[in-house]
Parts: C-alpha cells; structure tokens; sequence
C-alpha cells in the first residue's frame, strides 16, 4: 500500500500518471489510496491513535488528488470522502448532521497557492486579476464539533464522525469553556449549528501529565489525542476536569444568515459569547494571505495550543455559495500545511510487521528522541527498498546510502504518531554496523514472502508479501480485527486483545464462528468463563453486541470480508449497483466459475476497473471463502444500502452530459450543481445519457446525441429543469 511507499516511489506514481496508465492501473492505483486512506481515517478520528504521521497521511490525500486532477473520471467514483472521519462509536447516541460535516483539501507549498486562486477564478469565469477577498486563520490541531441552537438555547452538540452523523457529546460540551448555554442577542438566528474545534491548551496537557505520573499511571501522548478522548468520556465530570476549549469557525445548518461575509460572522460569534482564533484575519491577495501564514508559522511554538496550519477561505458567502464542493471538501476553502518537524535519533532495532493482505513493513526502534513536545520511539521504514537507499524505480534514496541498526538518523514527523526516517548520518557509523538483510520468508508463518510484479511496468513492485495467506496468523488476525471494526460489523467488546486470545484459545478461527460463540458456550463446546477477566455478565454483553450486529447493510457486509481492494469506497459502489445480497452472491459465485458475461457486466460498474474484478473473482473463486459468506448468510440479516442523498430532484438518478458553452456559469460550477441534485455527470454521449444540456457551439456531441434519441435541452431549459 501507499503508507509503504517512500517519496521516490510516490514520484514514480506521479510520473507514471503524467505519462497516461490507462484505465485498470489508474484504478488500482485510486483503491488502494482509498483503502488506505479510510484506514487512516478510522485510526485517528475514532480510535484517537494513528499509526502514520501527518505528514504521510497528508501524501496519501496528495497523491490521490493527483490522480483525480490527471482523471477527471474518477471525481465520479472517489467518494471515500464521503465518510470524513469515521463512523462514530456505539458508546454515544448519534447525531445525524443536517448539513454533513466536511474535510479541507490541504496545499503545502506556497505555489499551490496561486494554483488555488486560479482554480476559484476559473470556476467563477472572472479574470485573475480580480481580487477576491479571503481569511486566513490558524488550523487548530482538536477534534471538530457541532453546537446547534434553537432559540437561542443549545439543545445538542456533537463530534464530527463521519461527517453525516456523529456522537451525542451535549453533556460533556456543557462543560467546556468558552460555549454559552443560551444566546439573547437580537440578531443571532432561531436555528443555528455553530461549529468549531474542541483542543486543549498545553499548561493544561502538561499538568494533566504530571498527575498522571504521580498516580503512577501513563503520561498521554499529545494533547490533540487528549482532548479527542477527554470529550468522548462517558462521564462529563472527567471531562470538566480536563479544562478543554472551544474555538468557533463555521457553521451548519441555520433558519438565516444575518450577514454577508464570513469575516462578519466571525465577529458575530465573539459577540454571541463564542470564543474565536484572535489571528483570524481578512487577506486582499495572494501576499497577503503567504505573509499571515509566515508570521503564524513564525509565532506556533509561542502559542499555548497546536496548530498545524492555516486554513484560507473566500470571505463573501455570496461566492462560497457558488463555488459549492467537490469531493466533499468546499472549492472554497484550503488549508496551508506547516512543515514537518525533525530530530536527530539512534536505531535499536529492526522489526518487521506483516499487515491483513500479507505486505512485510520495516519499523524502526529508536533511542527515544522529543520532537515537538512528543517522546517518539518508532519510525517507518516504508519498505525494503527504503532500507537499501534504492527505490522501486531504480531511483537513488539518501544518495544511496543504507539504513542498518545503530545508524544515527534525522527523524521527521509532521503529527503525533510513527514518524520516518529521512537522512543517516554516514560519519558516526559503526564500522561494526552490518547490512539489514530484509526476510524473505514470513517472520509469523515461516511462508515464502515475495515481491510481486507491477501491472504497470511489469517489474518487481517494493512490497513484499507474504503468501500463506489463511496459514497465517497475522493476516487471519488481521482480518477477523476488520470484521469487527467500526466501519464493518463494529461489535462493542471485540478489540484486538479479545480477538487475539480467542483465537490462541480456538473460540474463533474464521469470520462465522463469531455468530456461533452463544451456541458452542450454551453446548460446553467452548469456555469462554475460564479465560482471565470474563465474568457471566461481560460473557452476556458480548453476545448481546453479537445479536445486535446480526441486522447489516449490504455495503458493510460486502467491505467486511475483508477484500483485496476493496474497502469502504467499492464496497458501496459494488452494493449500488447488485442492491440485495441474494443478486451479490449469485452473480460473485458465477464471477468465481469464471463467468466472462458477468466479469464484463461487474467490469462495467463505474468505478470498478478490472483489478479490483479480479481481486472478487480471487477470492470467491476460493471455495471455502465462498462457504463462509453462505455459513454467514445464514446468520444474518442483510440490508439493502442506504442512498446519502436525502432529497430527490427532477434530475436525481439521470446520467448528464453537458456540451458547448454556458453563458451563466462555467462548465464546472454546472457539473457541481447537477451532482448536487442527485444526477450523474458523464463525459462522453451514449444510449445510457438521459439529457444532453447543450450550450454555444455544442460539436459533434449534440450530432451524436440525436442519432442515438438521447434528450436535447438548451441551457434555459436546463436552469428550468432544476429549478423544478
């Protein structure tokens, strides 16, 4: 996957799709960004513990736009952004946002600015030369909340989730400084979602630190973990011991808008009692908005809270209205990325882990080292060609030079977990140091670990794997820990502790002895009871967790399984488009024989290239897998999938294309509002297209389009048809 890529390799991506992969390698490439990146998502939204840095996190979304910019097709399939964050935890009820909660695209050198204030423009059709009024203000590094008001009195605040719905925290926000319970003023509207970021402040992370040690207890590693776990407590008197804040920045859903401008609104909410960022500034240019980014990366370390950035934003809600969004991220908002932070390190040791679909990662154990106020004792080695200072390309890493146990190396972290490596310091080697020889076997099963053949050059790809797949116990682990997680069957009591021993102890050995654990208990099959810490009502709760996940929908029964490629993204497309389980697995059982009409109805599907139909036919083509969906299917309940589209236009469920040129707004701006009305918006005329909206000089399109019946609107027509 990409977390084990190094810089080299991802530059080899870019050049590779600067050169044109074509359609199956592009979405190879796109799956696995989308499966990582939902990985990663899950971890530090929910989990409140990443295991990538910032700054690899941060290469993953950059890669993946670049590909969305190189393939424009693929905005109509990457909606993994849907999902910003993950899906919140069964410990609160949830909170369904009105108006979903988004993510921010980010930028990380000063050019891309320039490239964000022309992209604005041209959606616009302005000139570039026209000055748009912007803010800037710092990118606070907490957890994002909702504070939504009626009548001026808060009836219920909620985390971010998964952006559509999040957790009920009313209770424990109650508690927070700096939010007001109820708001008189004369202007503040009868419904209002003020939304903002929930951190704490480093005096208050430090004493906390120093009690935690004085009672003998762990120190917490940073505070925007810290205050992410205080405000989930089930308990909002640990909570209010924990001193956290509350910055207000946006908002959500209101019954009116009593102003023009985001900055006027900013202003409003100091007046409403809200506590607001006092380096929120309105920018007039591109200069303006580099120098408030100098001065706050100049002045972070001064600052009593942490920052990772600055966030831009058109200041005029007139234009943020029509610049809409894409890929559930404003056109209108970008947030300027800090630099990473670095320290100089020893390596103690090389260990290799081995993930679900078998790849071997090399993790270095360091000589502890403080960088940024964190204590860091791993480092990500990416791969065995990281090692070796040789990228899969051929390309020179480190001039070439090694990594080895011993070496004293330049550590860099941008965020709060597993850092990388970024230099050796090749005069205080040891002259003793010996070459890692990176296994070539699996380290957990003893099976041959090998490095497959790129589909795009055909030669040697830089991940190793392991080939014993079922035989081994990591990957097995691996996959019965994604079964259970949140974003599959999410069963409450079934971490990765409870998973480990029961599958040492026999209880649970393939994903359908989950659902049978009450049975083989009830019969004298199994003892859970004689395992250390299970008591009758903890054994009671975890088979009430079981029951209740019985009832799923089909998408996360599909993603549950744990397919190569496929995760949360192409498991919902794959769901769309079968709509029940019964039509699934008929037609995956068929993939599997080998059926040539079904592999091209399923290859098809848009979004799902030949990689990931491939990967399907794999898998059920592997008879016991196929046991166990049926042995499942006997057990559960299957949903059909939900549609996040809440509202039905004249266009929802057409496929559009549009031709020519508009007169009342650019090409993009028109796509983005079909979109949002539930349409599809194809690129190129076939039987399939519903409407043809043809503008000036529409070409050989609209010739196409009439030969094949396909609707013909003009653009007044179009602006009728979805104003309906």
């Amino acid at each position: 996957m990409i977390l084990e890529q190094n810089n080299s390799t991802i530059k080899k991506f870019r050049e590779l799709l600067n050169a044109g992969l074509n359609q199956d390698h592009s979405y190879k490439l796109l799956n696995e960004l989308i499966e990582e990146i939902k990985l990663h998502d899950q971890m530090y939204f929910n989990n409140d513990s990443p295991i990538i840095s910032d700054a690899e996190y941060d290469e993953l979304k950059r890669l993946f736009i670049d590909c969305a910019s190189t393939y424009p097709k693929f905005y109509e399939t990457a909606n993994y952004i849907d999902n910003v964050g993950a899906h919140p935890s069964e410990k609160f009820a949830k909170v369904f946002h009105s108006v979903p909660m988004l993510s921010l695209s980010n930028i990380f050198k000063s050019s891309e600015l320039l490239d964000f204030t022309n992209r604005i423009n041209k959606f616009l059709s302005i000139s570039n030369n026209s000055n748009i009024e912007f803010i800037a203000e710092p990118k606070i590094d907490g957890l994002s909340a909702s504070l939504k008001y009626m009548d001026g009195k808060l009836i219920v605040a909620s985390t971010r989730g998964d952006g559509i719905q999040g957790e009920n925290v009313t209770q424990n926000i109650l508690t927070l400084l700096g939010i007001p319970r109820l708001i008189t003023h004369s202007d503040f509207p009868s419904v209002f979602e003020i939304r903002g970021e929930v951190y704490m402040c480093h005096d208050d992370f430090f004493k906390l630190n120093e009690k935690m040690i004085l009672d003998g207890k762990p120190p917490y590693v940073n505070p925007r973990n810290t205050a992410s776990g205080s405000l989930r407590q089930l308990d909002p008197e640990i909570t209010r011991s924990r001193n956290l804040r509350f910055f207000a920045y946006a908002w959500g859903e209101v019954s009116s808008l009593p102003f023009n401008t985001h900055y006027e609104m900013i202003e409003a909410f100091k007046r409403w009692g809200f506590d607001t960022n006092p380096y929120t500034k309105i920018c007039n240019s591109t200069e303006d908005l580099l120098q408030a980014y100098n001065d706050l990366n100049t002045n972070r370390s001064n600052l009593n809270y942490d920052i990772d950035g600055v966030v831009y934003k058109v200041n005029s809600l007139t234009l943020q209205d029509r610049l809409g969004y894409i890929a559930r991220a404003p056109r209108w908002a970008i947030a300027h990325k800090f630099p990473a932070e670095k320290a100089i390190s020893k390596i103690l040791d090389i260990e290799i882990q081995v993930g679900r679909t078998g790849s071997l990662t090399p993790v270095a154990k360091l000589e502890p080292v403080t960088i940024g106020g964190v204590v860091v004792r791993n480092a990500t080695l990416h791969n065995e060609g990281f090692i070796s200072g040789i990228a899969s390309n051929g390309e020179l890493i480190r001039e070439g030079i090694d990594i080895r146990i011993s070496d004293t190396v330049t550590v860099i972290r941008a965020g709060d977990v597993i850092p990388r490596i970024l230099d050796v310091d090749i005069k205080l080697r040891n002259e003793n140091a010996k070459k890692f020889i990176f296994p070539s076997v699996c380290p957990i099963c003893g099976s041959p670990a090998v490095r497959e053949i790129t589909t795009t050059n055909g030669k040697e790809g830089s991940i190793r794997r392991c080939t014993g797949g079922l035989l081994c116990e990591s990957q097995i682990l691996s996959k019965l820990e994604l079964f259970v997680s949140r974003n599959a069957f999410d069963i409450d009591g079934f971490g990765k502790k409870t998973m480990n021993i029961f599958y040492q102890e026999g209880f649970v050995k393939k994903p359908d002895d989950i659902f049978t654990l009450k049975q083989r208990q009830k019969n004298n099959h199994i003892n859970i009871l004689s395992l250390e810490g299970w008591g009758e009502l903890s054994l009671e709760n975890l088979f009430s967790s079981i029951d209740e996940k019985r009832l799923i929908s089909l998408d996360r029964f599909i993603y549950s399984l744990g397919i190569r490629y496929v995760g949360e993204n192409n498991a919902k497309i794959i769901a769309s488009h079968y709509i029940d389980v019964d039509s699934f697995i008929r037609h995956m059982e068929k993939l599997g024989e080998d059926d040539r009409i079904i592999f091209d109805d399923i290859s098809d599907i848009d979004g799902i290239g030949t990689v990931v139909v491939l990967s399907l036919k794999e898998f059920f083509g592997e008879k016991s897998n196929l046991q166990i969906v049926k042995n499942l299917l006997q057990m559960l309940d299957i949903t059909k999938s939900k549609s996040i589209i809440s509202k039905e236009s004249a266009i929802f469920g057409l496929k559009i294309v549009f031709t020519g040129t508009l007169k009342r707004m650019s090409r993009a701006e028109a796509k983005s509002r079909a979109e949002s009305l539930g349409a599809k918006v194809l690129s190129t005329i076939t039987s399939k297209v519903d409407i043809l909206v043809s503008g000036e000089e529409a070409g050989s399109k609209e010739k196409k389009a009439i030969d094949l019946g396909v609707r013909i609107v003009n653009e007044d027509d179009w602006y009728d048809l979805i104003s309906e």
